[in-house]
């Protein structure tokens, strides 16, 4: 059904996006080694699991309900706070909140600060599964996700560029948006299929709307400012470009082979200290 640009201006509100933007707080602390150590990261796990669902829920998530504990992935003074302050905080309790301190070793302490900063890293930091070098191939090959998106000046221009996303984003944003894909379209990159001269329809983006008129990224990167009578050569689709079906086109080793290459997508360097030893080929562990 053709939409007009008033159904657009008025029902296109910025939606949370396939790689959603980290919260206000900025991205997290990385001037740490917590998170880059995978055995204290698996036995910090093991020591939440044991004793601080109840409040945390089992991913960090947030427990439910009043009184419940903060959810840890996303909380903004657990981004950035230091190493040692993790460590304080959990040894010795929040004051003003439920938060218990913890009778614990200290070696105990500093394996559940580690797992906590590991919720809050940003991919590119933090040991992943997966053979970069063949994500590489199945992002730029099968898997077709260069289609839509972008990166390092490589790919299509459909979807958010992916360049920096492993620095901007964590290893379970990364994880959801390949395991469990959401068609709801990221604010400026609103899908529309463009009828052109020849009257074929061309997959398009809509980046900027007014009342007057509309400016038009089409899939060959041809940018086309539409007014007026003009507007009614383009549809709006409701859902975004991003497939639906990339967990039944791709094996779960294929999947975890693409989150391994875009977790080491960051324009920024990694710190020496982290895991970028990691090369084009080769399991990240």
């Amino acid at each position: 059904m053709r939409r007009s640009i008033y159904w657009f201006m008025l029902t296109c509100v910025p939606a949370a996006p396939l790689f959603a933007q980290l919260d206000r707080a900025g991205s997290p602390n990385t001037q740490n080694r917590l998170a880059q150590d995978t055995a204290r990261v698996a036995a910090g796990e093991a020591s939440f699991r044991q004793l601080c669902t109840g409040c945390h829920g089992r991913a960090g998530e947030g427990g439910q309900g009043e009184g419940q504990g903060p959810n840890l992935a996303t909380n903004w003074e657990v981004r950035r706070a230091k190493d040692p302050e993790l460590f304080n905080f959990i040894k010795n309790g929040v004051k003003g909140t439920a938060m218990p301190a913890f009778s614990l070793p200290e070696e105990r302490i500093w394996e559940l600060a580690a797992f906590v900063r590991s919720l809050n890293a940003p991919a590119n930091s933090v040991p992943t599964q997966g053979d970069v070098s063949v994500g590489s191939d199945v992002f730029f090959g099968k898997g077709g996700c260069s289609g839509c998106h972008m990166i390092k000046g490589r790919g299509g221009y459909l979807g958010p560029d992916l360049s920096n996303i492993g620095a901007a984003r964590r290893l379970n944003e990364l994880r959801d948006a390949l395991f469990k894909p959401s068609t709801t379209p990221s604010a400026g990159f609103q899908p529309l299929l463009l009828r052109d001269t020849q009257g074929r329809q061309v997959r398009a983006i809509a980046k900027h709307a007014s009342p007057w008129s509309v400016q038009v990224l089409d899939e060959n990167g041809t940018l086309h400012l539409l007014r007026g009578e003009a507007i009614k050569n383009l549809t709006f689709q409701e859902k975004s470009w991003m497939p639906s079906d990339l967990p039944q086109r791709l094996s779960p080793e294929e999947l975890t082979n693409v989150l391994a290459f875009l977790s080491r997508q960051a324009i920024r360097a990694v710190s020496a200290a982290g895991p970028a030893a990691a090369t084009e080929k080769g399991v990240i562990n």
